[in-house]
C-alpha cells in the first residue's frame, strides 16, 4: 500500500475537458445564468500517495459524496495534484479531498469524462488514512460482500439461478455488473476504471463457484472510456446458451449475446406480482423480449396471451420458452404500438384486461428527456385505449433520466389524451438484488406503475 506525503500543490495547466455527451446522470450543480465563481488556491498541505492523483474540490460541491453519492462531476473539480508516479490515464486512482484537505474517499478518475470521478470507498472522518487503499483489494472486497448480500435476499434459490450479483454503484463497485447464471456469470465492465480492476473481479467470481465468466464491455460506450465497445474476454468454457430458473420458469441465457447481460433480472418480482393480476384474463405482453411478463401470466392461468415485440428474434425465444415450460401463448413479431392500436379499435368485450408495456430505454442522454417524455405518453395513451373499461395497464419505464415524478405525470397526461382515468394501484421498482445508494438517485432507473383504467366520468 502506498504511504502519504505532504505536497505543495500546484494548479493543473488545463480543466478536465467537460463533455455533454457523456452525460449518465444531472449536470454538475450550478445555477443557470449564474458566472462561475474564481477557482480558489489550493490547500497549502495536500496528501499525496505514489501512483494516486489527489483531486481537490470547488467550495460548496461536497455534500454529494458526504450524503454518499458515487459520483463527482468535472465541473466540481478545482484542483488535480498528482503524487509520485501517478497516471493521468482514464480509470486511474485516485483520492479526493474538500477545499479545506479533509478527506472524502477513494476511487478512479477520468479527466475526459464528465463523471470525472467514480468512488470506491467513502471516507470516515476526514482524515486521510495512512496506507492508501488498494482498489483492487477493495474490489475483492466488493464482491465478496456482495455475494453475502444475495444469500441474505435468498438467492440462489431452488426457484431462480439468474440474479444480479453486482449491481455496480449500488454494491460499491462502478462500472461493475455482474449477472450470476447458474454455474457461470457475465461480467460487464463500462468504465476504464472497472476494466482495470476485471481480472480481480472474474478471480472472485471463480472463487464463489463460476466455472465461466464471460466479460463484456457494452456497445455504445462512449469513447471517453478509451474502452473498445462491444469486445469481450471469455474465462473458462463459456456456454452458447445456458439454461437458468426465473421464479421457476426455465429461460435460456446467452452469456456471449443478447442484450446487456444476455437477460434481464430486474423484473422478476414484477413479473411475479403482475401474474397475480392474470388468472382467467386476456393478457398483452408488449414489447415482450424474452416473454417475461407474458409466460408468467399464462402460467398463472391467463385464459389468452398475446406477446408482441418488433424484434423476430425476441419472438423466436418467446416461443422457445412458452414450449419449454409447456405453456400456450400467441406472438406477434410487429411494432407494439401498432398492435395496441387495433386492439383500442374493438369492441369493449374483445379487448385486453391486462396490458404491459415494457418499451426500451426512451432516453439515453439529458437532452432526449423531453422527447421521451412525448413518446411514453404516447405510448401510454394508446396502451390506455387499448384496456377494456375496468381493467388493468402495467406501464414500465427504464430510462433512468426519467424521474418518477416525471413518469407519472406524463402517465396522467396520457390518460387525458385517451380520454380515460386512471389509478396508480402500485409503483415498483427493481428486485431486491439491484441495491442501490440511496443518494445515487441515478441508480434508480426502473419504475413500473400497476394501474386501473376506469371510463372518466
Amino acid at each position: 500500500m502506498a504511504r502519504p506525503t505532504d505536497s505543495r500543490p500546484r494548479p493543473p495547466s488545463a480543466r478536465p475537458p467537460h463533455s455533454s455527451a457523456d452525460r449518465k446522470g444531472p449536470p454538475p450543480h450550478k445555477s443557470k445564468g449564474r458566472p462561475q465563481l474564481p477557482t480558489p488556491p489550493a490547500p497549502e498541505r495536500l496528501p499525496t500517495w505514489p501512483g494516486v492523483t489527489s483531486l481537490v474540490l470547488r467550495p460548496g460541491t461536497a455534500t454529494p459524496p458526504l450524503a454518499g453519492h458515487p459520483w463527482v462531476f468535472s465541473g466540481a473539480l478545482a484542483h488535480v495534484v498528482a503524487g509520485p508516479g501517478a497516471s493521468d490515464l482514464p480509470g486511474s486512482p485516485c483520492a479526493l479531498f474538500d477545499q479545506h484537505a479533509r478527506y472524502l474517499g477513494a476511487g478512479y478518475w477520468n479527466k475526459n469524462s464528465q463523471i470525472a470521478v467514480r468512488i470506491v470507498a467513502m471516507g470516515s472522518d476526514g482524515l486521510e488514512p495512512l496506507d492508501f487503499p488498494a482498489l483492487d483489494e477493495l474490489a475483492a472486497v466488493r464482491v465478496k460482500a456482495a455475494a453475502a448480500l444475495r444469500l441474505d435476499l435468498g438467492l440462489p434459490s431452488a426457484a431462480t439461478t439468474a440474479y444480479r450479483l453486482i449491481n455496480s454503484e449500488g454494491d460499491w463497485l462502478p462500472g461493475v455488473t455482474a449477472d450470476r447464471f447458474g454455474d457461470g456469470a457475465v461480467l460487464q465492465i463500462s468504465t476504464a476504471g472497472a476494466w482495470n480492476l476485471r481480472a480481480t473481479i472474474v478471480r472472485e467470481l471463480q472463487a464463489l463457484g463460476c466455472a465461466w465468466v464471460q466479460v463484456r464491455v457494452p456497445a455504445d460506450i462512449h469513447p471517453s472510456e478509451g474502452l473498445l465497445g462491444g469486445s469481450s474476454e471469455e474465462h473458462g468454457e463459456v456456454p452458447e446458451r445456458a439454461s437458468v430458473l426465473h421464479n421457476g420458469l426455465k429461460l435460456l441465457v446467452e452469456p456471449a449475446g443478447g442484450q446487456k447481460t444476455g437477460m434481464y433480472c430486474d423484473q422478476r418480482d414484477n413479473h411475479a406480482r403482475v401474474a397475480q393480476l392474470a388468472a382467467g384474463r386476456f393478457v398483452v405482453d408488449a414489447f415482450c423480449h424474452a416473454g417475461g411478463f407474458g409466460l408468467h401470466a399464462a402460467r398463472a392461468g391467463a385464459k389468452r396471451v398475446l406477446c408482441v415485440d418488433a424484434s423476430q428474434k425476441a419472438v423466436d425465444l418467446t416461443l422457445q420458452h412458452a414450449e419449454l415450460n409447456k405453456l400456450a401463448v400467441e406472438v406477434q413479431c410487429n411494432d407494439a404500438v401498432l398492435v395496441l392500436r387495433g386492439l383500442a379499435g374493438l369492441d369493449d368485450a374483445e379487448r385486453p384486461d391486462l396490458v404491459i408495456v415494457d418499451p426500451p430505454k426512451y432516453a439515453t442522454r439529458a437532452a432526449a428527456v423531453e422527447q421521451a417524455q412525448r413518446k411514453y405518453m404516447a405510448l401510454n395513451a394508446v396502451a390506455m385505449q387499448a384496456v377494456r373499461p375496468g381493467g388493468w395497464l402495467v406501464s414500465c419505464s427504464c430510462s433512468g433520466l426519467v424521474e418518477p415524478e416525471m413518469f407519472l405525470r406524463t402517465l396522467g397526461q396520457a390518460a387525458q389524451q385517451a380520454g380515460v382515468a386512471v389509478q396508480l394501484v402500485e409503483l415498483r421498482s427493481a428486485a431486491p438484488d439491484h441495491p442501490t445508494a440511496p443518494a445515487h438517485a441515478e441508480g434508480r432507473y426502473l419504475k413500473v406503475a400497476i394501474c386501473r383504467v376506469v371510463p372518466r366520468t
